[in-house]
């Protein structure tokens, strides 16, 4: 982190009154931000926090002032992503041993520079002892169990920054606009941080202004903020990168973007072929939380549709045996309570790297099909071309050797769903075609974990909630 704050405080001291945060409320200068953050990590250091300090907050510049306050004053920092149920929140704060809980509701002590309240939270004494080293606490959401704590330092976070700024510096983005919680690692590091090193104004929205306080989300909500934002950058998922594709399509969003950085998850090759037919700038890439976010990436003169990019330079990604991508060079100091990270972090993704080092991703090892014929079917890669398809916000494919292969779709056409199936389903190889296939009439949700907040699906539970309802049984 020290490469972040010290190009924050250079940005301070040479260009003062240039823009740092946009927000709707005010426009924050670097020399007014570092202001801030310098006085609130002085305050958190005479109030010598016995523990980690876990914040919840909205996107906005006091969660970026307490964020860099606490790496300042060496505090381990616990963001709260704001789509965590109660349940999953009471976890991080039990698990993680934090020692108070920032929020912007009243009562507590008031932070300095900030809207934001301070509340003192029992001592635990069964939480695990944070690795030395430890600047940041960020915890997957998963697809099953627990949210598990990722142990990083400030030095594996720096890398990942210096990396993106190293590739990425060529498209010379003058305004990056947060679309993701600013707790999601990716955006937090490559929204956030590579912005205030490149001296990028950042705007930050609420979520609700974005229609992603919401499930489902509010699609027109989200593509008219991104029209009336005069950011030339953003970091999208698949769906979103979806509705930025369509929406350009209809002439509802017409901007000069530089930079549309894609991660999270497959895009469908119809989005990408689109998305290219419209000269979009989409980039995608691949990270994981514990190896410090972003791991490859697309980027100009190393360009491959299809693929997630080559690695960057701070990282080593190698294959094993069986096709599994591993991850080395940035690691996690660990899982906390869980020892140290092995040299190579096996991250459960199966992959294929080409004789000019692009990375492509197959899908979770888990979660492969094995067909009666005997061919492996990666789900992820027929989800992802399904949700291309107009109308088909969510897929699930799924089967055996015996039942063949299935899908389960939520369409906002269901009148014309079946037929757009079909077409896409007999543009498949034949191998990999489904058998068959059943609208949803609802559509999958995260309270009923079906899929994370971020859209990756969990297959067990969303099988065992929705099969027997097909099939007219009582789950």
């Amino acid at each position: 982190m020290q490469l972040v704050l010290n190009a924050l405080a250079q940005h301070a001291c040479l260009q003062p009154d240039a823009t740092a945060l946009l927000t709707p409320a005010a426009h924050i200068s670097y020399a007014e931000l570092e202001h801030r953050v310098s006085r609130l990590a002085n305050h958190l250091q005479a109030e010598a926090m016995p523990g980690p300090v876990a914040w919840l907050a909205d996107n906005d510049a006091d969660w970026v002032v307490l964020d860099l306050a606490l790496a300042r004053a060496n505090i381990a920092g616990v963001p709260l992503p704001p789509f965590f149920s109660e349940a999953q929140r009471q976890h991080v704060l039990a698990d993680s041993g934090a020692a108070c809980l920032v929020t912007p509701a009243a009562g507590g002590m008031s932070l300095p520079g900030t809207g934001l309240s301070l509340q003192r939270l029992p001592a635990n004494t069964r939480a695990a002892a944070l690795p030395s080293g430890t600047v940041k606490l960020t915890y997957t959401s998963g697809t099953t169990g627990a949210p598990k704590g990722v142990c990083l330092s400030g030095a594996q976070l720096d890398a990942t920054v210096s990396a993106l700024h190293e590739v990425v510096g060529p498209l010379a983005v003058t305004q990056h606009l947060c679309v993701m919680p600013l707790a999601v690692l990716l955006e937090n590091l490559a929204g956030l941080y590579l912005p205030l090193l490149r001296g990028v104004p950042v705007e930050l929205l609420p979520l609700a202004d974005l229609g992603m306080a919401v499930f489902p989300p509010d699609v027109p909500r989200f593509i008219a903020a991104l029209q009336a934002s005069q950011a030339d950058s953003v970091i999208l998922l698949p769906s979103t990168l979806q509705w930025l594709v369509a929406a350009t399509q209809a002439g509802q969003l017409s901007k000069p973007w530089r930079f549309l950085a894609v991660g999270g998850g497959r895009s469908g090759s119809r989005t990408l072929a689109q998305a290219a037919a419209l000269a979009l700038p989409v980039f995608e890439g691949y990270g994981l939380s514990e190896a410090g976010s972003v791991v490859a990436l697309n980027r100009p003169g190393a360009h491959r549709p299809g693929t997630v990019g080559r690695p960057l330079p701070h990282v080593v990604v190698q294959l094993a045996a069986d096709g599994e991508v591993l991850v080395g060079g940035n690691t996690m100091l660990g899982y906390l309570g869980q020892g140290p990270a092995p040299a190579l972090i096996a991250t459960g993704d199966l992959g294929e790297i080409d004789a000019d080092g692009f990375l492509t991703l197959l899908g979770r090892k888990k979660n492969t099909i094995v067909t009666g014929m005997g061919r492996n079917v990666s789900p992820e890669w027929l989800e992802a071309e399904f949700v291309a398809v107009p109308g088909i916000r969510q897929a699930l494919v799924y089967g055996d050797e015996a039942q063949g292969l299935h899908g389960m779709f939520y369409s906002t056409e269901p009148m014309a769903a079946n037929q757009a199936l079909a077409q896409c389903n007999a543009q498949l190889p034949s191998y990999a075609r489904l058998d068959g296939w059943t609208l949803l009439t609802t559509p999958l949700s995260p309270a009923q974990g079906e899929i994370t907040p971020n859209g990756r699906l969990c297959r067990d539970r969303i099988l065992a909630n929705r099969l027997p309802a097909l099939y007219g049984e009582t789950p």
